[in-house]
């Protein structure tokens, strides 16, 4: 989805060169300014490896907000497309990624407020076995795999039952890897506030777990 958007910028752009896809999928922040600057200079190619970057990162991130793949899927495409559209209004290109996770993050909020937004909406589990959504790894033992995907599906619902705000610390924080300050830019409030959010995400969830097992 969001690659063919971009396949789309590449022909408005005039350039056709595909870079290779760098290796280290969580990249060094300074790679991660180099790619940004080149790509507010024009190179639809540096871009190209941000969403490479980030694009599983925000799928995991929306998926675990809002508990539905196809939403999922249209807040990481929004997202990376609004970045590119306003990428040049970015005024400190090491603040991207938190700059790109508070995009997200809004557009898992619009969704969650919007009327269509009821109890209706279905759960979707993780599709087992794809580190794209679940971010867990591989095992080749058959049960403990399936007590990892039941575990993910497990958590999922328990995430559902928060408040958005303390969910969208508890992944920014546990899944993302967002340090309290970043968090902190991220979702424009104070650090302090992180901190409180965490810990009654982290009892909330202890007790669900507790619960569950």
């Amino acid at each position: 989805m969001v690659r063919e958007g971009y396949g789309r910028l590449r022909q408005k752009n005039g350039s056709t060169s595909r870079g290779t896809m760098s290796s280290d999928r969580n990249g060094s922040s300074e790679r991660i300014t180099t790619l940004v600057l080149r790509a507010q200079d024009g190179d639809v190619d540096s871009f190209e490896r941000l969403v490479d970057t980030y694009q599983a990162p925000l799928l995991r991130l929306a998926f675990r907000m809002l508990g539905n793949r196809a939403d999922a899927e249209d807040v990481a495409q929004e997202s990376l497309m609004n970045a590119w559209v306003k990428l040049d209004l970015l005024e400190t290109p090491q603040a991207f990624p938190t700059w790109l996770y508070r995009q997200a993050v809004n557009k898992c909020r619009d969704i969650l407020r919007s009327p269509r937004r009821d109890s209706t909406v279905p759960i979707d589990e993780a599709p087992e076995g794809n580190p794209v959504w679940t971010d867990t790894r591989a095992s080749s033992d058959p049960q403990r795999a399936a007590e990892n995907s039941s575990s993910m599906d497990a958590l999922s619902a328990m995430l559902q039952k928060l408040p958005a705000e303390q969910r969208a610390c508890w992944i920014l924080r546990e899944q993302t890897e967002l340090s309290y300050g970043e968090i902190s830019q991220t979702l424009a409030i104070p650090e302090a506030t992180v901190r409180g959010r965490l810990a009654r995400a982290r009892k909330t969830l202890a007790n669900e777990m507790k619960e569950w097992q």
